[in-house]
């Protein structure tokens, strides 16, 4: 009796990093995005603030502030707890 060993096939390797590439690329592309705009609007609102004369941005307060890094730290979780998961998502379910 002659048994053939299971074996997943190379294309199915192939695919599966193919996928886990493509969700890398994903996410690189996404944070780039969100980081451009988030310059951009930045440079926007200091043109704005010197075509109306004003010298520069008002100061932000304590409180601002404190919200400011809160945001951040949400983001910067979400941002970095999302991929995980969805990677270890996949890997689970093949």
């Amino acid at each position: 009796m002659h048994s053939q060993p299971s074996q997943r096939p190379f294309g199915g390797t192939a695919i599966n990093t193919l996928i886990l590439l493509a969700l890398a690329v994903a996410i690189l592309v996404s944070v780039v995005l969100l980081i451009g705009q988030l310059l951009v609007r930045r440079q926007r609102e200091k043109e704005l603030w010197e075509r109306d004369g004003r010298p520069d941005a008002p100061e932000r307060t304590s409180d601002q502030k404190a919200q400011d890094r809160k945001t951040a730290i949400t983001w910067g979780c979400l941002i970095v707890a999302v991929p995980i998961v969805l990677v270890l998502l996949y890997t689970i379910t093949r």
